[in-house]
Parts: C-alpha cells; structure tokens; sequence
C-alpha cells in the first residue's frame, strides 16, 4: 500500500490526477444515461445506443488513463507507439460496448443484478486490458518491473468495484443511482489504473537508445481531447434527447389527458337523461349526444358530419309530422335568418308523433351559439294526467267523480240555456247494500259497486254516470221528463234479477230521484239537491222505484229544516220532557217499573209525537245528545223513587256506534246513583244485524255491568231467531201489533204463545207491550206472561201522576180503570 500511495503522490501531479478522475465520472455518467436509453426508451436503431454508451465509457476509461499518464514522471523521457495506443483505445471501446450488450440481456427484475454485476466484470477486465495495452505502447529509454501480487490486485479490485457499479446501475434509473453508479466506476477505473501504475516500476537503461519515442506528449493531449469534445457531445446529445423526451412525455400525457377528457366528456355526454345538440355562432351543429339521436331520431352520420342546423330542421320537415313549434322553425329556416341570432332562453313541451312528449330548454351562448336540451317527460306528463284525472274520476269504479259530474252537468246548463233543451239529474242510491258489506265484507262490497257501475255505464253511457261516494250514483240524461223517467225505469230493471259477483248471488234494488233541467231549476246545485229530495222521497216510498220531483217535496224538504231547527232549539233551552209508562207484574199486576218515553210540545205547533221527531233525530245525528239527556234524567229520575222499581230506556242505533257507549253509560250511572241491575236497556234488532260482532260485544259489557238488556220489538225482523243464539238478553218484548189482535186473529195468539214458549226455554222474561184490553190480559196471564205494559195499567204520564203508584205499587189496572174512564 505504502508503493501505491507514493507512486500516487511522487510520481503524479496533483491536479492531473483530479483531472483525470473527473473526466471519468464525467464519461461514466453520459455512458449509464446513454445505457439507460437502451432499458427505457427503446428509440431509434437498436444497437445505436449501447455503441453510443460503449464508446462514451470505453473512451472515457482510455482517456483516463492517458491524462494519468500524462501526469505521470517515472524520470524518464516517455512517448507512445500509436498503433498500440490505439489499439488500447479500441479494445476499452469494445469491452465497454460488450459489456453494455451483456447488461441489456437480463430481462427478469430478479437476474437483473447478477446480470449487471456479469457485466461489471467485463468491463473490468476489458479495462486492465486497456490498461496493460496503453501501457504496453510506452517508448522510454528503459523497461518496466512489474510486482505481479500488486498488478493482480489492481486487476481484482477493478473487476470487483465495476461489477458493484454495474449491479446497482442496472437495478433502477432514477438519476441518484445512476450517480452512485457512476461513482463506483469512476473509482474502480482510477483504483485499476493507479494500483496498476504503482506495481510497475521503470528501470532506466541508458544503453537503450530510443530513436523514435513516438507520439509525444502533446499530440497524446490533443487526442484526450479530441476523445473527450466526442464524449461531451454524446452528453450534450443525451441531455438534448432527454429534454425532448421529457417534452415529447409531457405533450402525449397532456394529449392523453386531452383524450380522457374527452373520453369522459363524451361518455357524460352520452350517458345523459336529456338530449343535447350545440349549434356555434354559424348554425353549425358542434356537439350532439346520443341521447338526442335516438329522441330526435336523427341519422348519425348526419350529425357526425356537423351540419348546419337548418339541415336538420329541413331533414325534421322532411320525414316528420311537426308541430306549430317546428313550423316556426321551418319559416324561421325559409327566411334565411342566421342561426342562433336574436336566440331567447325558453322553454317549450313539442310532442312526437311517436308518442313522445319533449320538453325543450334553449339556452344562448355569449358568442352567438346557442344550447338546446331535449328532456323526455312523457312519463311525466302521463303521470300528471294520472293524477288530473284520478282528481276527477272515482277510484273505485273509475267513474266520473263528483267534481267531474259537476262540470259535465254545468257544461249541459250553460248549453241549454243558449240553444235551449231539456235535461234530467237522477241520484241513484243502493238498497240494501249495507247487508251486502256486512254479511259478505267490504271486499265483496267493492265488487259490487264495479259491477253496479258497468251496469249503469251500460245503459246511460259513458260520462254521462258518476259516482258520488258510497253506494250514490249520479246520471245525467238528456231531455225531458219522459226520457228520464226511461232511463230511470231502465235503470232499475238491472237489478229485477241477483247479481252474480264473484261466487256470490247478490240481491240489491235501487231507487232514483229525478229532477229536471229547466223545469226544476237551471243551476247545478238546485238540481242537485231537488234529485235527492226525489230520491228520499223514493226510499220513504217502498224502494226499488223512482220518484220525480215535485214543489211539494220542497215543502216537506223546510218543513223537516225548519222542524230539525225547532228541535236543536227545544234541546238548548231544555224544553223537552220525560213520561213514563208503568209496566207490572203479568201475574199479580203490581207495578215493577216504569219505561221512559221521550215528549216533546212545540211552542206553535203542540206535542209532536215520537214517530215524528225521533226520525228526524235519528236522520241528523241529534239521537245521539238527545239518547244520553233522557237516559241521564231517566236514570236521576229512577234514583229518587221510594221503591226499588225498574227503569227500561230505549237506546238508538246510532248510539252504538259510539265506541264508548259503555264508559258514557256506567258514568251516567256514576253520576246519579241508581244501581245498575234498576236499569234496563232496550235495543231492537237491527242493531245487531248492522254490526253483529260490534254490537254483541257492546252488550255483552253492559251486561257484565249488571245492566238488563231486553229485545225491543221483537217477532218484526227477519232474524230474530239468529239474534236471540248470538246474545242471551234478559227479556223479550212482544211487539204490541201481535198483542192488538188476540181475540181477533187466531194467528196472533199462535205467535204470542209460541213467544212466551221461546222465552221459557232460553230462560228469558217475556214483557207483552200494547195491552189495552181486560181480555188481552187474561189471555196473557193464562200463558204466564211475567209482565205486560200498556194503557190497561197506564198510559206515559208525567212520573208526577204516579205519585201514589210509587208509595204503593198495587194492581195498576184497578189505578187505571178510573182515570181511562175519564178519559173516555
């Protein structure tokens, strides 16, 4: 080592040595870029870079060691044989050139190092060849010794370091490597050649007389430099290539981006809902997504050619049926205005005569163009029309509704009133179509009412029949009275015979009102309402008819207002009143209670018997507040009576569809005191039959109160039977039409008996209403009747008059007879 450090510092110059080591990092740096044009970019001839790469190295390595040697003083006068000298030049040249070729074979990322560092070693060794060559072609006046231990470990560690460079250069390519690369080499060149340099000793020999050195210092220099301008320029040329590259990189990234961009914009484009066509400030059609294609149904290659606008609006003209908006279009095209001048933001709907409904959107442009997007709004706008004409139109049925029968009949008024004419409103109501939802269900009951509406559609015609709600119809019939009392006459005929609906045979009738257009009244809302006096009058009438206004019905029609008037009036100012009637003790005729019967007297018009009023109240919903005044004072009533007597209170069928029927009753109780087994709650069949399940568990609660039910009435339904096995009431009352015939009709003592048997064996009491007769009562105590009622033992007084009754209930008949006898 000590050899290889003075041979370094006493027979080189400092700065040549320097000099030398930077022209080999130079040259070993421009010959792994060139290399790594070879691995990366792959342009132009395939052997033309790794011979670049070879030559800039093996130059470099030649001119390396000759700028040494030009620092090199053995105290000899040197020169150099050219022929050797340039062969050196040739074989470094070459080694580097073969060593590249070798580094370019490894082609897996996991051979790539050992490849590389195969590499290394040659051009290792094709530098001590160079070395040795050039040293070879020294002329001196002398011979060189050599330390061969010295000479062999310049050559291994030349080989070594440049197989070390060459793996780590061929492992990446980013610029740091290539770096610590060229590092590597430049040391294993200057290690080989110094370490190499140190084991060669000269010996002078002043017998040796050198005629000719050769190649001097100088031209050697010019040669070196001559070398280096060439490497320089391969560098120059890299760095030229490189910035191209780099610019050539970022024009086909930006032109890729470009693409992409379009790619993207074109694929949004297409992928949009809305068609899109773009016209420039010359009319020429720019952009034009498929979407407008295939609304528009326009050719592509057409609109791939960009044409002008008008082309298009002339090939619409041609092979399409337009609208008024395109018929603009087309004289706004005649006229030969510029396209897109004077162009306004707007809106517009243009229908197809494919069936599709577009809703054009123009928007201009600053430069004189215009946007124009074309949106379906087919399903919209049928969905609109959906819905405008479920708002007119029933559900159910699909008839006309009530606002739709409106405007028809409105339309028919106003028609009439200009060209005159006659035409008639019936109101149609279902009879029986309650026991219809009832028995069978709603379902069955929806069924019927499609079925009733084909039926009535069949005979009116189309339009001309609405539905109003529920079971009500609507018809609007032309002409005068004998056309509608036709069509009335028609119509009910369609239910002479059961309806078949669904497995179900359905007996239901229906009854008409008629009123007349002009004769009844020219505005809607008259006829209306003078159609469904007619109509009530009809269902008052039997059902399954018609009835035809008359003025008389108007009459009736404020009477009823002004009677449901004078009623709400008495119940405000409490003008109305309670009597009872005894009821006794069929055996014994003692009094055990009284039923409470609601009186009325009219300030004008004197008492209004029930059968007038209670109707009514039924009718307008007041039964409902007038059923819990009487059965609240009934029962305040009952509580003050010296004697534990019963009292019986009629409830209404309107009062059961009170869910809370029972809470209402149990606090009215509350509120009085009267113990719940005193009172008893008279209902009557229908009930029952509205709503069994409802009102079976209604009664059933009241029961469990201790609260008597009775059956009102009872022997007038039609299930009577069917009721009595679904509840087990606590009496039956003997409606007093059977009782007002014993001893006139055989028949009516047959019922009453087979009544009073009926009662025994379901263990219920038996209370005979309407006994007005000695006899009746004894035919009546003979079948062991447990109680009766009727003007025999009492008729409905004021609780007042019996007075004396209540101190002591003795036989009423004998109270009774005196003051009947009066009365008579």
């Amino acid at each position: 080592m000590y050899r290889a450090f003075a041979c370094l510092t006493e027979e080189h110059t400092t700065w040549v040595v320097v000099l030398a080591a930077c022209v080999c990092w130079i040259t070993c740096s421009v010959a792994l870029k060139l290399e790594q044009r070879v691995r990366t970019r792959a342009g132009g001839p395939v052997l033309l870079w790794p011979l670049a790469a070879g030559f800039s190295i093996g130059a470099g390595i030649w001119s390396t060691h000759f700028i040494g040697m030009l620092g090199y003083d053995p105290g000899v006068v040197l020169g150099y044989e050219p022929r050797t000298t340039l062969l050196s030049l040739v074989v470094a040249i070459a080694a580097a050139t073969a060593a590249f070729l070798f580094a370019r074979s490894g082609s897996s990322e996991g051979s790539s190092a050992w490849v590389g560092a195969g590499a290394g070693l040659v051009l290792g060794l094709g530098i001590a060849c160079m070395h040795f060559l050039g040293i070879a072609g020294v002329r001196l006046p002398g011979h060189f010794t050599w330390d061969g231990a010295l000479a062999g470990t310049a050559i291994a560690a030349g080989a070594l370091l440049a197989a070390a460079g060459m793996a780590i250069h061929v492992r990446s390519i980013d610029g740091r490597t290539r770096m610590a690369a060229a590092t590597i080499l430049t040391l294993a060149i200057a290690l080989l050649h110094f370490l190499a340099m140190a084991a060669a000793r000269v010996v002078p020999d002043p017998t040796l007389a050198v005629a000719q050195l050769g190649l001097d210092r100088g031209v050697l220099a010019g040669g070196i430099a001559a070398v280096m301008a060439v490497i320089l320029a391969f560098g120059a040329l890299t760095l030229m290539l490189d910035r191209l590259h780099r610019m050539n990189v970022a024009l086909a990234r930006q032109g890729h981006m470009l693409q992409e961009k379009t790619r993207l914009l074109d694929d949004t484009l297409d992928s949009m809902d809305q068609g899109l066509i773009k016209v420039d400030a010359g009319g020429v059609v720019r952009v034009c997504n498929e979407r407008a294609l295939a609304l528009l149904d326009l050719p592509r290659a057409m609109m791939q050619a960009q044409p002008n606008y008008r082309a298009v609006l002339r090939y619409q003209a041609r092979h399409r049926e337009r609208n008024r908006t395109d018929q603009a279009f087309r004289a706004w095209v005649a006229r030969g205005e510029a396209v897109g001048a004077h162009v306004h933001a707007h809106v517009h709907e243009r229908a197809r005569p494919n069936g599709l409904v577009l809703e054009v959107r123009t928007v201009p442009l600053a430069d004189g163009g215009f946007v124009r997007t074309f949106t379906d709004i087919t399903k919209r706008k049928a969905a609109e029309a959906e819905v405008a004409r479920l708002a007119r139109h029933d559900v159910l049925t699909g008839l006309p509704n009530r606002a739709l029968f409106h405007e028809t009949v409105t339309r028919s008024l106003a028609d009439i009133a200009q060209r005159g004419g006659a035409c008639a409103v019936l109101y149609l109501d279902l009879d029986g179509f309650k026991g219809v939802n009832d028995s069978l269900g709603h379902q069955a009951g929806d069924e019927l009412l499609r079925h009733v509406a084909g039926g009535l559609v069949g005979v009116a015609g189309a339009g001309a029949v609405a539905r109003l709600g529920g079971d009500e119809f609507a018809v609007l019939a032309p002409g005068g009275a004998a056309e509608a009392g036709s069509m009335a006459e028609r119509l009910i005929a369609l239910f002479d015979h059961p309806l078949g609906v669904g497995e179900h045979r359905i007996s239901v009738g229906l009854s008409v009102g008629v009123a007349l257009a002009p004769e009844h009244g020219t505005a809607a809302e008259c006829l209306y309402r003078r159609a469904d006096l007619a109509l009530y009058r009809a269902k008052a009438e039997g059902r399954g008819t018609f009835r035809v206004f008359t003025p008389a019905m108007d009459e009736e029609a404020e009477a009823r207002r002004v009677l449901e008037r004078d009623l709400r009036q008495a119940m405000d100012e409490d003008k109305l009143s309670l009597h009872y009637q005894p009821q006794v003790d069929g055996r014994t005729g003692a009094l055990i209670g009284f039923e409470a019967l609601l009186r009325w007297v009219h300030p004008v018009r004197g008492p209004i018997g029930p059968d007038v009023f209670i109707p009514l109240a039924e009718e307008t919903g007041l039964i409902i507040t007038l059923g819990e005044w009487v059965l609240h004072a009934a029962c305040r009533e009952a509580a003050g009576w010296a004697q534990p007597l019963k009292v019986a209170v009629n409830l209404s069928p309107r009062q059961f569809q009170r869910p809370d029927l029972p809470d209402r009753i149990l606090a009215i109780l509350a509120q009085t005191g009267l113990s719940p087994d005193r009172l008893e709650l008279e209902v009557t069949e229908s009930i029952i039959i509205n709503d069994m399940a409802r009102a079976i568990a209604i009664l059933r609660r009241l029961k469990s109160y201790g609260i008597r039910i009775s059956m009102d009435d009872f022997g007038t339904g039609y299930a009577s039977l069917a009721t009595l096995q679904a509840f087990p009431f606590d009496k039956l009352k003997i409606d007093r039409s059977f009782v007002a015939q014993l001893g006139s009709e055989p028949q009516a003592a047959v019922i009453v008996r087979a009544v009073l048997g009926l009662g025994r064996s379901l263990g219920m009491g038996v209370v005979a209403e309407g006994v007005e007769t000695q006899a009746q009562r004894d035919f009546l105590a003979k079948e062991a009747c447990g109680e009766m009622q009727g003007y025999l033992f009492g008729k409905p007084r004021p609780i007042a008059d019996y007075a004396a009754a209540l101190e002591s209930p003795t036989d009423m008949a004998a109270r009774a007879a005196p003051r009947l006898a009066l009365a008579g």
